[in-house]
């Protein structure tokens, strides 16, 4: 057992609690693989997959469970830690509601937990693993319209060390990749590629860019009926406009005419490819 290991893990968890961040890592923790092949983490608590995020990785194993598919831990790598219960078995008697009699039954009762120590994907090589497919049961809105504007692909894979939901990339091919099967992610990112239609993007986190994005995105989340995502929207904003609620409100006001562009744009295509679908 690693006291320091278990009190980082705590920390971890606190930090997401304190930062607001814990409903979206919740969300990203729900998407698993399909096709059959499946992690260990897939069958961890939600606590504990929570760590494992909170540490970086999307996939995370003991040192045998490493070597099984054929990777190693690389030396020197530290291991982050999840819990395990400590379970007991104990035999009672229960009264049977409907006859009265009493009966003896052994149930499994947790009495602890323990600390269990595992690797990261990242601190270990050897053998490439299966690639699974991470999308969601069925495509989100708009995937026909992304084509219209030269988006390529639409990928989902799990998240990397930056920690990022998704990222729209217009170099070397345009494409949209998600970490997240949350609709607002998505919008957010399609948003991206509407904006770079008309307004070439410049890269890294420019605050125009992401603002005109999320705007567009929360605005998409309404007109199709999906609610509660205002609320993030908003703090988004206020993100990338010194968390001032009035610099948010003048940020907002100065890129509308690029917003209210994009969902035109986004409705002409649409209503084009209906059109064509109807013929």
């Amino acid at each position: 057992m690693n006291a320091e290991g278990a009190r980082e893990a705590l920390r971890r968890l606190l930090k997401m609690f304190e930062s607001g961040d814990l409903p979206e890592a919740v969300a990203r923790t729900l998407i698993r693989p399909k096709g059959g092949i499946t992690r260990p983490c897939d069958k961890w608590s939600l606590g504990n997959r929570l760590l494992m995020l909170a540490a970086g990785t999307e996939d995370a194993r003991g040192y045998r469970q490493w070597q099984e598919v054929g990777r190693y831990v690389r030396k020197g790598a530290k291991a982050i830690y999840i819990f395990a219960p400590v379970t007991k078995k104990k035999v009672e008697r229960v009264t049977d509601p409907e006859t009265g009699e009493e009966r003896e039954e052994e149930r499994t009762a947790v009495v602890g937990f323990r600390h269990v120590p595992v690797f990261r994907y990242e601190d270990t090589e050897g053998k490439p693993l299966p690639v699974p497919d991470y999308a969601p049961p069925e495509p989100p809105p708009l995937v026909e319209v992304a084509k219209a504007f030269g988006v390529r692909e639409v990928r989902y894979e799990p998240a990397g060390r930056d920690g990022c939901y998704g990222f729209y990339a217009w170099q070397g091919g345009k494409r949209i990749v998600l970490h997240s099967h949350d609709v607002l992610t998505w919008f957010h990112e399609l948003g991206h590629a509407v904006h770079n239609s008309f307004r070439p993007l410049r890269g890294g986190q420019v605050p125009e860019q992401e603002i005109v994005a999320e705007v567009f995105a929360a605005t998409m989340c309404v007109l199709y009926g999906m609610p509660g995502y205002l609320r993030h929207a908003w703090e988004y904003v206020k993100a990338y406009s010194s968390q001032d609620p009035q610099q948010a409100l003048k940020a907002i006001f100065r890129v509308l005419s690029d917003v209210a562009e994009c969902l035109k744009r986004v409705w002409e295509v649409r209503e084009r490819q209906e059109g064509g679908a109807a013929a």
